[in-house]
C-alpha cells in the first residue's frame, strides 16, 4: 500500500512540475493541470498521497503545497462521507506537520504555512470544540516547540476567525456561531497567550541581536509579527474588556512597540483596528485613554524616527499608517465628544495631538496631508470640537499649512530622494501622472471644501490670510508686470490657487455669524481693480478674485458700492475686448479666447447672483454692451449671446412686464429675422439644410469666403440666443410684484396666478423653424439623406469622442482644463461639422425641453402642438440612432412632461406619448434582445472595450434608464432640475422597499394606465425592464411596478395571463439580478407585495409559484396565511413575509459569475453546546476605584515594568 501511494505520488509531483514550468508547452501543461484536479476529485488515496507530498522534505515547495491542498480538499468535501480511521489519518498527520513546523529553507514560503493552517482550520470548522476540546491544549503545546509552530498556530487561529468572524464565510450558520461562543468563552486565555508571546518572543530578539545571532533574531522577529497580524483579526470584533484588561496591558505593549523598526508597522496595524471600531458609545469611550501623555509620547517619538535622512517607503509606509491611526482616533472624538455617555470635555493632551496631525498636514507628501484633511473636516463641523478654544488656537496654523498644498503640483519627471521634496513621495504613491493628477485634483477639492467649513468657524482667521496672500501677491506681480506665463509658470499657479482658496472662504462669509469688515474686502477689491496683467492667463485669475470679492459690494452701503461698481464693471468689459498686439477677431489666441469668455462669464454669473446690485446701471450696461455689439470686428457670435444673457438675467427684475418684453424684442429681434429668413429656405428638407450648411460638399477650411461655414454660424448664433432667452426670461416669483407688473393673466381652478413670461410673444413665432430643424435632424439619417454626404463629411455624424468616451468611460482621467493652451485642438473641418450637428441638435432640444417650465401654459395651449411635436420631434425615429434620440427623451419629454398643466394631459400629452411609448417598448425590446445576442455569441466581453457593439451596449443601457426616468415623472410624478436637463444623473444607490412601494399614482399616470393605447406599452416596458440585463434599469423599474399593478388591480384591467405574466417578470427579475444585494432586496419586497395584491383574484400565479425549482406548497400555504393575517391587520408587507418569499424563490435568485460553478461544501452540525454562564463583567468605569481615571494607563507600573524595559 504504501509502495503504491509512493508511486501514484511520484507522478503527481511530477505532473505539478509539468504546470509550474514555464518551457512545457502549454497543452501539455494543460494535461498535467487536468489530471491533478482529476485526481483530486475522484482518487480515494487524496488524503495519503497528499500527506506523502507534503512531509517529503525532498519535494519542491510547489509539490508539497499541492499535498496540503489535497489534504485540504479532503476535509472540504469528502469529511462528512469518511469513516472515523480516515479522518483520524488526517487529523494526526496535520498535527504532525504542524508540529513538525516549516523548513529554514521554506521560511520565506508564506503560501506553505498558509496552506498548512488552512488544513487544520477546516477540521476546527467540522469537530471543535464539541468533538476536539483537547484543541487549544495541542496548539499551545506545537508553540513549544519552536518557532516556526508558532507562526503555524498563529496562522490558524487567524484562518479561523477570518472565516467565522471578520468575512464569515462559513456557510454553516450554526457551526459558526458554536466555533464563535467558543471562541469567546476562551478569549481571556487566548488574548493571555498572544501577550505572553509578544513579550517572550520580544526578549528573545533582543537578546539575540545582542549577542549578533541575527538569524535567530529574524525568527523571533516573525514570530512577533504573525502574533501582531493575528491579533488584528481578533481585536476588530471581541468585546473592549479583552482589549483593555489587565489597565490595558495589549494597547501599551502595542504603543511601545510602535518605537521598534521590526515590529512597528504590524503595530500600527493592529492600533489602527482598535480605535476603527464601531459599536455603542460606553464600549468606544475606553479608548479615548490613547490620549494620554505616554501614548503620545510614544507617538511623538515614532514620528521623529522616520523624519531622519532620505525617504524610505517602508518608512513611508509606516507614517501612512500611523496617520490613519491618528485619524482614527479623532474619529472616536468625534463620535464621543459632546454625547450623555461620552465625553463632556477636551481630553488630555488634546494640544499636543493637534500638533501631530498638524505635522501630517504640513508633510510633503500629499496623501498624508489629505489623511490628515479629512479629520480637520471633520473638526471643523462638530458642535463641540469647533468651538472648544484649544482647537480654535489651530486653525491658524492650519490655514498657513493646507493653503499652499491648494497649488497644482506636477508629476515629477526625475526621481528625488530628498526627505523634503513632495515628488520623492509622489513617484512613490503614484505610478502615472494620469493617476497623480486625479488624486490632486480629489485632494484640493476636499482642501477647498475644508476651507469652506473653516470660513464658518473661524471666518476671520482665513480671511485675514487669504487677504495678506493676495496684497502679496498683487504686489509681487505689479513689479513684474512684463512677465508672460504658461500653465505651469509658478506665478500663474500661485494666482490660480489663491483665486480658488478666495472663492472658498468668501462662498461661506454671508454665512457665518461673525463678518470680515466690508471695508477690508472693498480694498482687497480696490488694489485688484488697480493692478493690469498683460498675461491673458494672469487677467483671468484677477477676474476670478474680482468675481469672488463681489460679494462685498452687496454687503457695502450705496454709496461705496456706487464708486466702486463702475470700476468692476470697466474691469470686466476691459477684459472682455482684451486682446494682444497684431492680433483681430479671426487670428486671436486660444488664451485670449478664454480670457474674453470668462469674462463674459463673470457678467452671467454676477447678474443671477446680484441682480439688484446691477439693475441700477442696467442702463449703462445695455449701452457698453450695444456698442460692443456695433463693431463687427470686436466680439465674437458667442461672446454677444453670453452678454445678452447677462442683461436678461438682469431684466427679470424690472418687475414690468410691458418694459421686460420690449427688452427681450430688442435682444431677439436681429436673431428672429434671420432665423425666419434662413427657415424658408434652409429648413425645409434635408436636402435643403445639407446644401445650406455644405454637407453635400466637400470640407474646406473657414475663410471668408466659405459661404457654408457663415451659414452654420448664423444658426449657432440663433440656436444660441434662443436658447438664453428661454431658459433666463421669467416672471417675478413674488405673487405681489408679478400681480403689480402685469404677469399675471389668470387663475388656476385653485386660485393659483397664472403668470406669462414676457419673452413668449417673441419665442412662440420662432417655434414652428424650430420643430422643422428638428424634423430635418431626424431626416438626415434617412437613406436619401445619407447618400447626398460628400467623402469628406461621411463620419459627419458620428457620435463626438469626448461623448464616446465619457458613455465607455474609458477617456483619460486627467481633468479638463479649459485654459490648457498647451495642447492645440487642431480642429478639421469634419471635426467643426460634427461639433455644430451635435450642439445644433442638442440645444434645439433644450430650447424645446425649457419651453414648457418657461413659457407655461401658452406653450402647451399652442393649437395643434401634439400633432406637430408628433410630425417633427417623432418623425423618423426608426432611423437615428441612440444618441440621437437620447437629447428627445431626457432633454425634452421629461421637463415636457413634468411641467404639463393639468388641463392639457388629454390634449397634448396623451397623444403624445400614445405615439411615442408604443415606438419605445419595441425599440428596446429589440435592442435588448440584439445585445442579448451579443453576449451569448462573445462579441462583447471584459477585454474588449472600445468596440462598436460596446458602445451600442453602454447607449442602450443609458437610453433605458432615462426613459424609465420619464416614466417615473408620467406615473408617479417628480420634479426636473437644470441638472436632469443637461446631465444623466443616474441614482448608484438602491432605493429602500419601504419607500418605494408606497409610492401611489399620479393623476397622469391614472390617466396612462386607463388610456388604451398607452397602457400596454408602458406596463410591458416597466416589467419587462425588471429583468434586462441592467441593475439600474432592474431598480428604476422595481420603484414604478408596485403601483403600476396596484391601480390596475384596482380597476378590475388585470386578466389571469397579464397576472401571470407580472408575476413572471419578478421572478424573471430575481433571477437575472438577485446577485446584486440591492436589487435582491427590493425585488423581494415587490414580488411579496405584487402576490399579495393577485394572490386573492388570481389563484393561476400559485402555478407560477410552482415553476420554481424545488418550491414547496407548505411555504406558499405559509405566505398566504401571512397575507391574511396582514389584511387582517390592515398593515404593509412585512418582515417575515417577506422572508417567506425570499425561502420560496431561494433556488430561483441569481448568483454572481464567480458563485456559478463553485462546488458545494457541507458542514454537519455538530450536537449543541452546552457552556457554563459567566457572569457579565461590570463595564470598566465601575472597575475603577471613586478618584480613578483611566489617564494613568501608560504610567509605569511594577506590574508592567518588566514588560517595558524588555520590549524598549
Amino acid at each position: 500500500m504504501e509502495a503504491d501511494i509512493a508511486v501514484v505520488a511520484a507522478d503527481l509531483a511530477r505532473a505539478v512540475e509539468l504546470t509550474m514550468d514555464p518551457a512545457v508547452p502549454q497543452q501539455q501543461r494543460m494535461d498535467a493541470y487536468t489530471a491533478c484536479e482529476r485526481f483530486k476529485e475522484t482518487s480515494p488515496l487524496c488524503a495519503q498521497c497528499g500527506f506523502y507530498l507534503a512531509q517529503c522534505s525532498t519535494m519542491s515547495h510547489f509539490v508539497r503545497h499541492f499535498g496540503l491542498q489535497l489534504m485540504e480538499h479532503c476535509v472540504k468535501y469528502r469529511w462528512n462521507q469518511m469513516s472515523q480511521q480516515e479522518k483520524l489519518f488526517i487529523k494526526e498527520n496535520a498535527m504532525k506537520l504542524l508540529c513538525n513546523g516549516i523548513e529554514p529553507s521554506l521560511q520565506e514560503h508564506n503560501h506553505m504555512k498558509d496552506a498548512m493552517s488552512r488544513v487544520v482550520v477546516e477540521m476546527i470548522k467540522r469537530e471543535w470544540p464539541q468533538q476536539w476540546p483537547s484543541l487549544l491544549a495541542e496548539l499551545n503545546n506545537a508553540c513549544m516547540r519552536g518557532e516556526s509552530q508558532t507562526e503555524l498556530v498563529c496562522f490558524v487561529f487567524l484562518r479561523l476567525v477570518e472565516d467565522v468572524a471578520l468575512l464569515q464565510t462559513l456557510e454553516s450558520n450554526q457551526r459558526r456561531k458554536d466555533i464563535y461562543q467558543a471562541l469567546t468563552s476562551n478569549m481571556e486565555e487566548i488574548f493571555s497567550f498572544f501577550l505572553s508571546l509578544i513579550q517572550d518572543h520580544c526578549n528573545k530578539h533582543k537578546t539575540k541581536i545582542a549577542a549578533g545571532q541575527f538569524q535567530e533574531a529574524a525568527a523571533n522577529a516573525r514570530v512577533v509579527q504573525v502574533v501582531l497580524l493575528t491579533l488584528t483579526g481578533f481585536v476588530e470584533w471581541v468585546s473592549i474588556q479583552h482589549i483593555m484588561a489587565d489597565d490595558g496591558h495589549l494597547l501599551q505593549i502595542l504603543y511601545l512597540l510602535l518605537d521598534q523598526e521590526s515590529f512597528q508597522m504590524e503595530a500600527a496595524e493592529c492600533l489602527l483596528q482598535i480605535v476603527m471600531r464601531k459599536g455603542k458609545v460606553e464600549e468606544r469611550k475606553p479608548l479615548l485613554v490613547l490620549f494620554s501623555e505616554d501614548a503620545m509620547q510614544c507617538v511623538f517619538k515614532a514620528v521623529g524616527d522616520t523624519s531622519n535622512g532620505v525617504v524610505d517607503e517602508r518608512k513611508y509606509c509606516f507614517l501612512k499608517k500611523l496617520c490613519q491611526l491618528l485619524t482614527g482616533l479623532g474619529t472616536q472624538l468625534c463620535t464621543l465628544w459632546g454625547k450623555d455617555e461620552g465625553v463632556s470635555v477636551r481630553p488630555p493632551c488634546f494640544s499636543d495631538y493637534l500638533e501631530v496631525i498638524l505635522a501630517f498636514t504640513r508633510h510633503p507628501s500629499l496623501t498624508l496631508s489629505h489623511y490628515a484633511n479629512s479629520l480637520w473636516m471633520a473638526f471643523f463641523k462638530h458642535d463641540q470640537i469647533s468651538k472648544d478654544h484649544v482647537f480654535l488656537t489651530f486653525i491658524p496654523k492650519w490655514v498657513q499649512s493646507t493653503a499652499p498644498k491648494i497649488i497644482k503640483a506636477s508629476y515629477p519627471s526625475v526621481r528625488s530622494g530628498a526627505i523634503s521634496d513632495t515628488a520623492a513621495y509622489t513617484v512613490i504613491d503614484y505610478d502615472s501622472e494620469e493617476e497623480f493628477s486625479a488624486y490632486f485634483h480629489r485632494c484640493r477639492s476636499d482642501m477647498l471644501d475644508a476651507f469652506r467649513q473653516a470660513t464658518l468657524v473661524a471666518p476671520l482667521v482665513t480671511f485675514a490670510y487669504v487677504e495678506e496672500w493676495l496684497t502679496i501677491r498683487i504686489q509681487k506681480s505689479m513689479a513684474e508686470l512684463s512677465i508672460e506665463c504658461n500653465l505651469l509658470h509658478p506665478t500663474f499657479l500661485e494666482w490660480e490657487a489663491l483665486s480658488q482658496v478666495l472663492e472658498s472662504i468668501l462662498s461661506r462669509i454671508l454665512l457665518s455669524t461673525e463678518r470680515p469688515s466690508v471695508g477690508s474686502g472693498l480694498r482687497l477689491l480696490d488694489l485688484c481693480l488697480t493692478y493690469e496683467p498683460v498675461d491673458p492667463l494672469l487677467l483671468s485669475t484677477l477676474l476670478s478674485c474680482i468675481s469672488a470679492l463681489f460679494v462685498f459690494l452687496s454687503m457695502s452701503p450705496a454709496e461705496s458700492s456706487a464708486s466702486l461698481l463702475p470700476r468692476v464693471l470697466d474691469k470686466i468689459f476691459a477684459a472682455l475686448v482684451f486682446s494682444e498686439p497684431g492680433q483681430t477677431k479671426e487670428s486671436r489666441s486660444r488664451a485670449v479666447k478664454n480670457v474674453r469668455r470668462h469674462a463674459a462669464s463673470l457678467m452671467v454669473k454676477i447678474g443671477q447672483k446680484y441682480p439688484l446690485l446691477l439693475l441700477p446701471v442696467f442702463e449703462r450696461i445695455h449701452a457698453t454692451v450695444q456698442s460692443l455689439n456695433s463693431d463687427p470686428g470686436q466680439l465674437s457670435k458667442m461672446e454677444r449671446v453670453t452678454l445678452q444673457e447677462a442683461l436678461l438675467l438682469i431684466s427679470n427684475h424690472f418687475c414690468d412686464y410691458e418694459r421686460q418684453t420690449k427688452f427681450v424684442e430688442e435682444v431677439i429681434g436681429s436673431g428672429a429675422s434671420q432665423w425666419l429668413s434662413m427657415g424658408s429656405e434652409a429648413f425645409m428638407g434635408p436636402r435643403e439644410f445639407m446644401a445650406f450648411v455644405g454637407l453635400d460638399r466637400p470640407p474646406v477650411e473657414p475663410s471668408s469666403n466659405d459661404l457654408n461655414g457663415q451659414n452654420r454660424a448664423h444658426i449657432t448664433f440663433c440656436v444660441n440666443l434662443f436658447m438664453a432667452v428661454v431658459k433666463r426670461c421669467a416672471w417675478p416669483d413674488d405673487p405681489d410684484r408679478a400681480s403689480r407688473g402685469g404677469f399675471v393673466v389668470s387663475r388656476t381652478e385653485t386660485g393659483n396666478p397664472v403668470c406669462r413670461n414676457p419673452a413668449t410673444p417673441h419665442i412662440m413665432p420662432l417655434l414652428p423653424n424650430l420643430l422643422q430643424l428638428l424634423r430635418v435632424f431626424n431626416a438626415l439619417w434617412t437613406p436619401d439623406a445619407l447618400a447626398l454626404l460628400s467623402d469628406g463629411y461621411k463620419a459627419a455624424h458620428a457620435m463626438l469622442v469626448v461623448d464616446r468616451t465619457n458613455l465607455l468611460g474609458v477617456g483619460s482621467p486627467l481633468p479638463a482644463d479649459h485654459l490648457d493652451i498647451t495642447r492645440p485642438r487642431n480642429q478639421t473641418p469634419l471635426d467643426r461639422m460634427q461639433h455644430f450637428l451635435t450642439l445644433c441638435h442638442d440645444y434645439s432640444y433644450h430650447i424645446l425641453g425649457n419651453a414648457g417650465p418657461s413659457l407655461g401654459r401658452d406653450f402647451y395651449g399652442l393649437p395643434g402642438l401634439a400633432a406637430s411635436l408628433i410630425s417633427t420631434v417623432f418623425s423618423n425615429l426608426e432611423v437615428i440612432p441612440d444618441y440621437r434620440l437620447r437629447p428627445v427623451v431626457r432633454v425634452f419629454l421629461k421637463p415636457f412632461i413634468c411641467s404639463c398643466p393639468p388641463a392639457y394631459y388629454e390634449s397634448v400629452l396623451l397623444p403624445v406619448l400614445s405615439h411615442f411609448c408604443p415606438y419605445m417598448f419595441q425599440r428596446l425590446s429589440n435592442k435588448w434582445q440584439y445585445i442579448t445576442q451579443l453576449y451569448e455569441t462573445g462579441r462583447i466581453d471584459d477585454e474588449n472595450t472600445d468596440t462598436q457593439e460596446v458602445l451600442e451596449d453602454m447607449l442602450n443601457r443609458t437610453l433605458t434608464r432615462e426613459y424609465l426616468d420619464v416614466l417615473k415623472v408620467a406615473l408617479v410624478g417628480g420634479s426636473t432640475d437644470s441638472g436632469s436637463l443637461g446631465f444623466d444623473m443616474d441614482q448608484d444607490e438602491a432605493p429602500r422597499p419601504n419607500v418605494l412601494l408606497q409610492t401611489e399614482v399620479s393623476e397622469l399616470g391614472s390617466l396612462i394606465l386607463r388610456y388604451e393605447n398607452t397602457c400596454q406599452s408602458v406596463v410591458l416596458c416597466i416589467f419587462r425592464a425588471l429583468f434586462w440585463n441592467d441593475t439600474l434599469a432592474s431598480l428604476k423599474a422595481t420603484q414604478l411596478a408596485a403601483p403600476v399593478v396596484r391601480l390596475l388591480a384596482s380597476d378590475g384591467s388585470l386578466n389571469p395571463d397579464v397576472a401571470a405574466h407580472i408575476m413572471t417578470s419578478v421572478l424573471q427579475g430575481l433571477q437575472m439580478h438577485g446577485q446584486h444585494e440591492g436589487n435582491q432586496g427590493s425585488l423581494l419586497s415587490l414580488g411579496a407585495q405584487v402576490y399579495e395584491i393577485l394572490r386573492p383574484n388570481f389563484p393561476n400565479i400559485v402555478d407560477v409559484m410552482l415553476q420554481i425549482p424545488n418550491c414547496s406548497p407548505h411555504e406558499l400555504q405559509k405566505l398566504d396565511e401571512k397575507i391574511v393575517a396582514n389584511n387582517q391587520k390592515g398593515t404593509k408587507v412585512e418582515k417575515a413575509k417577506k422572508e417567506v418569499f425570499k425561502r420560496i424563490t431561494s433556488q430561483l435568485i441569481g448568483r454572481s459569475m464567480g458563485q456559478l460553478f463553485r462546488k458545494e461544501m457541507k458542514i454537519a452540525d455538530l450536537p449543541k453546546m452546552e457552556l457554563p454562564h459567566r457572569p457579565k463583567p461590570p463595564p470598566l468605569d465601575e472597575l475603577l476605584q471613586e478618584g480613578e481615571t483611566l489617564c494613568p494607563l501608560f504610567t509605569p507600573s511594577t506590574n508592567h515594568a518588566v514588560v517595558r524595559s524588555d520590549i524598549t
